[in-house]
């Protein structure tokens, strides 16, 4: 089993769909020390998490005195930007592994995800300085609107990367993924397949590559892909599904706006994965920002529904009218590689 423990919320990173922010630091913790001997009775492996763990002073000495409290494994959830400087000191503390956040495969997806210009590179450079101090490196990619169909990507990078798992995460409606959830939020049915098909492609590299916090009935026949989470909410046709007990549901905001016509009971689910090490790298973030602190969701008349049978509903118009219109010789520029002629 592997604990987790906060060395504070403080993080360099703006994250677009951070369920922590708005969070504060509570009360003062117990000692170090103390709280390393508690989750030593619970756990025998262990990963800082913040915020950004790196920009804490303390995290070598932490990782040295918690393989000196017996735990077998110790890693660090962190954005990587800081990975380069400080992994070999890390490594020789004690450190074993590190988990990561990557959001697309190349600079302006993921820093657009980060909120922080030049945090592409300096993860690429950290992971590799990771691994060249022999510790292990899994990654996570949260699902968002925005990179949902640049997924395809990242399999090549990460195995160039030698990541040794992957994880998609459904984000969560809290922090800035609530308050600014259009901006986030994917609809599932849209996003899942080509989650689906990034992972597929990452595991015939020979990634351990796993998806966490989709309902089941939209893995179809890859829920045995999944890791377990906690739960959710659930929809009105969720009530009759044998698969309940084991699916994440959806968070409520995500059924205020959309209703549950994505979802549909299903007879069967495959069993978990069987958590290997490289699966239990990826420990989660914890306490959460409250999702009611949110802005509210809108009302009825303004739910986004997806057409899924039936009569298509008119598109959304997200360019003014009033807007001027670009010519042929324009869209050449911006867009050259539409216009480029093979041979």
């Amino acid at each position: 089993m592997r604990a987790t423990l906060r060395l504070g919320l403080t993080c360099d990173n703006r994250c677009v769909f951070c369920a922590q922010a708005g969070l504060a630091d509570g009360a003062p913790r117990p000692a170090l020390e103390e709280e390393l001997r508690r989750l030593r009775a619970e756990a025998d492996e262990l990963s800082f998490v913040g915020g950004e763990p790196t920009l804490d002073a303390r995290l070598p000495e932490a990782v040295a005195q918690a393989r000196a409290a017996g735990f077998a494994r110790v890693g660090i959830q962190t954005n990587g930007r800081h990975l380069a400087a400080l992994a070999p000191a890390l490594a020789r503390a004690g450190l074993t592994d590190v988990h990561v956040s990557i959001h697309g495969a190349e600079p302006a997806v993921h820093d657009y995800h980060s909120g922080a210009p030049g945090s592409f590179a300096a993860l690429v450079d950290g992971i590799a300085a990771a691994r060249a101090a022999r510790l292990t490196v899994a990654a996570t990619t949260v699902l968002t609107r925005s990179n949902m169909r640049a997924l395809s990507a990242l399999p090549p990078l990460l195995g160039e990367l030698d990541v040794a798992a992957w994880l998609v995460e459904v984000p969560r409606a809290a922090g800035r993924a609530a308050a600014a959830f259009d901006r986030v939020m994917p609809r599932l049915a849209l996003a899942l397949p080509f989650a689906l098909h990034a992972l597929d492609a990452a595991r015939r590299l020979g990634l351990a590559a796993l998806i966490r916090g989709a309902p089941l009935c939209r893995l179809g026949p890859l829920d045995g892909w999944r890791l377990a989470d906690e739960p959710r909410s659930y929809g009105a046709t969720c009530a009759a599904c044998p698969a309940r007990a084991a699916c994440p549901g959806l968070d409520p905001i995500y059924l205020e706006r959309f209703g549950g016509d994505e979802l549909a009971p299903r007879s069967a689910v495959a069993p978990l994965p069987v958590a290997d090490e490289r699966a239990r790298l990826f420990v989660g973030i914890g306490e959460r920002a409250a999702a009611s602190a949110a802005a509210p969701p809108p009302a009825d008349d303004a739910r986004r529904r997806l057409p899924l049978a039936g009569k298509v509903q008119p598109a959304l118009r997200e360019v003014s009218a009033a807007a001027p219109r670009r010519s042929g010789a324009e869209l050449r520029e911006l867009f050259p590689d539409l216009f480029r002629r093979e041979g």
